[in-house]
């Protein structure tokens, strides 16, 4: 009997031993996932209007399902009133900068949950025309955005859609638009991977 479980207990210290080399060779052989880099565009305008914004981002995947990264909002938009009966006319152009982080989570392929801490500068200033007032603003806020979005993402490269809600809704915020209740945000992006050289 002893003999029998001197062999039994050396089968199992053998397998689980076997085992654990299998997946250390297996996270040896895994290929390092890259840093990517990429981000969106913005880009629109109308009658008296207009707007153009870069959201540059920084990336790295460090699983099949979560993604983290660095990412930075910079804008600017103009917008010019139609004369009015008293040939009035209103100018007015906004710049914003902000800073933020984010995480990508991925439960299933091809869709992601998303949360995002930021923070914003909006510089804003107005001129009329008939008196000659400038009216200079700045303002600053905190913003949390949250929301879902569908995407790919392979060691070639990424690309997303996404909508999102600032769950602070600040009115100093560029999110707020002075409205009550939290707008709406949509975001279209891609990247590539940064290859570096490795040193010899």
């Amino acid at each position: 009997m002893k003999p029998l479980l001197t062999l039994v207990s050396l089968f199992l210290v053998l397998n689980v031993h076997a085992q654990n080399n299998t997946i250390q060779t297996s996270k040896l052989m895994e290929p390092e996932r890259p840093l990517m880099i990429g981000g969106g565009l913005v880009l629109g305008g109308g009658t008296g209007s207009f707007q153009i914004g870069l959201n540059p981002e920084l990336v790295k995947s460090y699983n099949d399902y979560i993604d983290l990264g660095l990412i930075s909002n910079i804008y600017y938009s103009s917008y010019r009133t139609p004369s009015s009966i008293d040939g009035s006319i209103v100018k007015e152009h906004k710049s914003q900068f902000g800073l933020g982080g984010f995480a990508r989570i991925w439960p299933v392929n091809e869709f992601f949950l998303q949360i995002q801490p930021e923070y914003n500068w909006t510089w804003s200033n107005s001129n009329y025309n008939i008196n000659n007032i400038s009216n200079k603003v700045q303002v600053s806020a905190t913003s949390v955005l949250a929301g879902i979005g569908y995407g790919r993402r392979t060691e070639n490269g990424f690309s997303y859609l996404s909508i999102m809600i600032d769950l602070i809704n600040s009115q100093q915020s560029p999110y707020g638009m002075g409205q009550l209740r939290p707008q709406p945000i949509f975001r279209a992006g891609f990247g590539f991977p940064i290859h570096l050289a490795k040193k010899k």
